[in-house]
């Protein structure tokens, strides 16, 4: 069984066979469900009474998850999966350097304590979102990976400190916004989080603030995404020209 929240309807057919019920069905219960009021997640009150209407959901259970950033070649993910930081960081800060050629360093970088933040010995990501108009619009507070993955802000706050923006610039200039789409083992917390996805959207929400209020994400812990559970590899329109 797979989890996909592609768009509202993918969400809603594929919720529907994981709890062995029809979309309407399913639909009908999340219209009538109240969950505010209550001092659980509202996430886990909207998951506890579908599972208490159809039963537990089916497993096992693979979700569909979306990673955005930008590249110059995106069939380099056919070679080489989504990379975790450690891995990603060999191929990117190489590039940054030559770009940042003729370039002077200047006071701190407005990233620093994003950079502090994950200093650590453990590796990190690879990372995607659950639903893909997070991916694509990045609403609310959620970071904009096709203008500027964070890991180049991040190396090009540590090598021109206050004048990374150039270097982010001169990397923009040179790639294009990349949305890879794959599959991986479900982490636990995505069924609840996608059904309170559809219910925010039967209780009137536009679909992107939906999206927005429900999304959960997801890490990869240091291992890598393999290029066979990718299943796709958009190409998108770059808004920044």
């Amino acid at each position: 069984m797979e989890l996909d929240c592609t768009s509202p309807e993918t969400a809603a057919i594929s919720l529907a066979e994981i709890f062995s019920t029809t979309e309407a069905e399913l639909l009908s219960l999340l219209d009538v469900i109240h969950p505010c009021g209550s001092n659980k997640p509202i996430e886990n009150v909207i998951y506890e009474q579908v599972r208490g209407r159809f039963g537990p959901p089916g497993c096992p259970l693979k979700v569909t998850r979306f990673h955005g950033t930008r590249v110059e070649d995106h069939r380099l993910f056919l070679q080489h999966g989504i990379l975790p930081k450690s891995k990603a960081i060999e191929f990117i800060k190489p590039r940054l350097k030559e770009l940042a050629k003729g370039l002077e360093a200047e006071g701190d970088s407005p990233f620093s304590f994003s950079t502090m933040a994950k200093q650590g010995k453990h590796d990190e990501g690879p990372f995607a979102f659950l639903i893909r108009d997070v991916a694509i619009h990045a609403p609310g507070a959620h970071h904009n990976y096709l203008q500027s993955p964070e890991i180049v802000e991040d190396l090009a706050g540590a090598l021109l400190g206050g004048r990374c923006e150039v270097l982010v610039k001169r990397f923009q200039d040179i790639t294009k916004p990349c949305l890879v789409t794959f599959r991986a083992e479900s982490q636990g917390h995505e069924i609840s989080h996608a059904l309170w996805y559809l219910k925010l959207i039967s209780d009137g929400h536009p679909s992107i603030e939906a999206a927005d209020g429900a999304n959960t994400c997801f890490c990869g812990n240091g291992r890598a995404i393999l290029p066979d559970q990718i299943r796709s590899i958009e190409q998108l329109p770059d808004i920044l020209h």
